[in-house]
């Protein structure tokens, strides 16, 4: 894991084989972040909605002290991103959790995941959720793995939510 909380920096942490690298987001990663997650939500056959529920994506790499983003890039690409939001309550929202179809199977993504509740607990939040759609089977197997409970399921696009104690 990427130690300590601060500011967007070049912090690194590469995957046990070297074949890709955990860090955090930075400014210039913001292209590449739309573009991942663009290209991930179409072949669910999700239209990308920028000024809605995909607004916070538009957002990705600007500085702001309440959100802690992290990309992990293979081949000097970025194929996976996770950003975590403090709202200043003791809690946490997670969002933008993505991880490239070519690259899944490598652990990516569970440590994205690890990523963003170890920077929660450095933070001192209690709780993090997050909201996702029932359309993301990998991503729901790997919350119920790792210790999130479902949560009420919502009306709109998101149908399922989860949290988790920390």
């Amino acid at each position: 894991m990427i130690a300590g909380h601060g500011p967007h920096g070049a912090s690194q942490e590469p995957s046990h084989d070297g074949s890709w690298i955990l860090r955090r987001a930075q400014p210039t990663d913001h292209d590449a972040v739309v573009a991942l997650v663009f290209d991930i939500l179409r072949p669910f056959g999700i239209d990308p909605d920028p000024h809605g529920l995909d607004a916070d994506v538009m957002r990705f790499g600007d500085a702001d002290p309440s959100v802690d983003e992290f990309v992990v890039e293979a081949g000097g690409r970025v194929v996976g991103s996770i950003a975590l939001r403090d709202r200043g309550d003791g809690t946490g929202h997670v969002s933008k959790f993505f991880v490239d179809a070519a690259v899944r199977g490598r652990g990516i993504g569970r440590t994205l995941l690890e990523q963003a509740v170890a920077e929660a607990r450095t933070r001192g939040l209690r709780e993090l959720d997050l909201d996702t759609r029932s359309q993301f089977e990998a991503a729901i197997h790997l919350y119920e793995s790792t210790g999130w409970k479902r949560g009420p399921d919502p009306q709109g696009v998101c149908d399922r939510t989860y949290t988790l104690r920390l």
